[in-house]
C-alpha cells in the first residue's frame, strides 16, 4: 500500500514538474527587414530574432518568428493573434507594450541611382521626384504627412506592400520606374546586395535621423509586460556577457550604444 502510494506520488510529481516546465510560444511577426529580421528558420534569421531567442529561451519560452506584411502584422498583434511586432518606433504603435531597452537605432536615408545628381534637401526637394515607400510604414511626421498628401499622384509617391516590399521598391528604382527609395541605409544596402545590384545606388541624403527601435508586445496580451521585461533584461545580459557583440558581428553590425 505504501509502495503504491509512493509510486503515485512520484508520478504526480513528475507530471507536475513537466507541466510547469513548458514555457510560452512567443510569436514575433514583421515583414522582412534584414539584417534586423531575415529569413525564418535559417542560420541567419536576423539580429533581433537572435537576441529574442536568447532572452526568451533562457526564460523557458520558445520564439516563433513569422513573416507578414507590416500592416497585417501590426493589426493582428494588436488583437493578440501574435505576441509582438519586430522593429517599430514607439510612435508607430504607441498603444503597444515596449521593453525598457531598445534593440537598435534606425534612421532613414533616400537612395537614388548612382548616376542621379539629385540630393535630398528637406521636404520640398521631394516634389521634383517620384518616391518609393512602403505601405503603413512610419518614417517621421513630416515625411508621413508628405506621403499622405501626395498618395494620389503616382509621379510623386509609389507605394509597395507585402512581405518583400523593399525588394519591389529596389527593383523599381533599378529599372527607372521611380527616382528614389526611402529606407534605412543598412537595410537598403543589405537587401540590394542580396539582389546583386548594391553598386547601382547611392545615398542622396538622410531624411530621418536614427531613433530607438524595439520589439513591441500586444496591448491585448496580459503577459506583455512580463515578456517586455524578459527581453529588456536579456539585452542587458547579452551586452554584459559579450554575446551581443558576437550576434551583431555576424550581420556586420556594431552595438548601437
Amino acid at each position: 500500500m505504501k509502495l503504491g502510494f509512493r509510486f503515485l506520488y512520484v508520478c504526480f510529481f513528475i507530471l507536475f514538474t513537466i507541466a510547469h516546465s513548458f514555457g510560452d510560444d512567443i510569436v514575433l511577426v514583421s515583414d522582412i527587414w534584414c539584417p534586423i529580421n531575415c529569413e525564418p528558420n535559417s542560420s541567419e534569421p536576423g539580429y533581433m530574432i537572435e537576441i529574442a531567442q536568447s532572452a526568451f529561451n533562457k526564460a523557458g519560452h520558445t520564439v516563433i518568428y513569422k513573416i507578414l506584411p507590416w500592416a497585417r502584422a501590426v493589426k493582428e498583434t494588436r488583437n493578440a493573434m501574435y505576441t509582438g511586432v519586430i522593429g517599430p518606433y514607439v510612435e508607430d504603435v504607441p498603444d503597444f507594450v515596449f521593453p525598457e531597452n531598445e534593440l537598435g537605432m534606425i534612421g532613414f536615408s533616400i537612395f537614388v541611382s548612382k548616376d542621379n545628381t539629385w540630393k535630398y534637401d528637406g521636404i520640398k526637394s521631394l516634389t521634383s521626384i517620384s518616391l518609393g515607400v512602403i505601405r503603413d510604414y512610419e518614417y517621421d511626421e513630416t515625411i508621413n504627412t508628405y506621403i499622405d498628401n501626395n498618395l494620389s499622384e503616382m509621379n510623386k509617391i509609389q507605394m509597395a506592400s507585402g512581405d518583400n516590399a523593399l525588394e519591389i521598391n529596389i527593383n523599381k528604382l533599378d529599372k527607372g520606374r521611380i527616382d528614389a527609395v526611402i529606407e534605412n541605409s543598412i537595410i537598403f544596402l543589405y537587401t540590394a546586395n542580396k539582389l546583386g545590384i548594391k553598386d547601382r545606388f547611392i545615398s542622396a541624403g538622410v531624411a530621418v535621423e536614427p531613433k530607438k527601435v524595439y520589439i513591441a508586445f500586444s496591448p491585448a496580451n496580459p503577459k506583455s509586460k512580463e515578456y517586455a521585461k524578459i527581453l529588456s533584461d536579456g539585452v542587458e545580459a547579452l551586452r554584459k556577457s559579450g554575446e551581443l557583440v558576437k550576434i551583431l558581428k555576424k550581420y556586420g553590425l556594431k552595438d548601437w550604444k
